[in-house]
């Protein structure tokens, strides 16, 4: 595969994590001097998007493999969907009120979480994980300059 050097040698090329912005007009507004007013688009090179996807399948592989995701993790992964996680809670909900326990549930969706990841720190942790070297290069400079 042409990819395969650049994920085996753990490299992202600067020319993959340039990105071009475009502002459009959000339909319907009144007066377009807010900043509300405008949506932007983001628009990255296919091949990053591509190589990002293989590299995110093969991470998924590991830590799976590596018993590094909770059971109920359930966010960014391919499966299970959001319908068989609501199942899933509805279901412990209700098994837990039958005997009159008190229920609760927690949700944390933390955006762009992955954007504040410290590349020394993050390093350690995927080679203690028992992370390919490989995948941890290829994190490591898609997270440098």
């Amino acid at each position: 595969m042409y990819l395969d050097p650049l994920v085996l040698l753990g490299y992202h090329p600067a020319s993959l994590k340039s990105s071009n912005g475009v502002v459009l007009n959000k339909p319907g507004k009144a007066s377009y001097e807010s900043p509300s007013s405008f949506r932007i688009i983001v628009l990255i090179r296919t091949m990053s998007k591509i190589l990002e996807r293989i590299i995110a399948a093969r991470h998924l592989v590991a830590a799976r493999l590596r018993g590094l995701l909770h059971p109920n993790q359930c966010g960014s992964l391919p499966a299970p969907s959001t319908y068989d996680v609501c199942l899933t809670l509805t279901n412990g909900v209700r098994t837990l009120q039958r005997p009159r326990l008190k229920v609760g549930s927690l949700f944390l969706n933390i955006k762009a979480g992955f954007d504040n990841v410290k590349n020394n720190s993050l390093a350690p942790i995927l080679r203690d994980g028992g992370i390919p070297p490989y995948l941890v290069s290829r994190v490591s400079s898609f997270l440098g300059e």
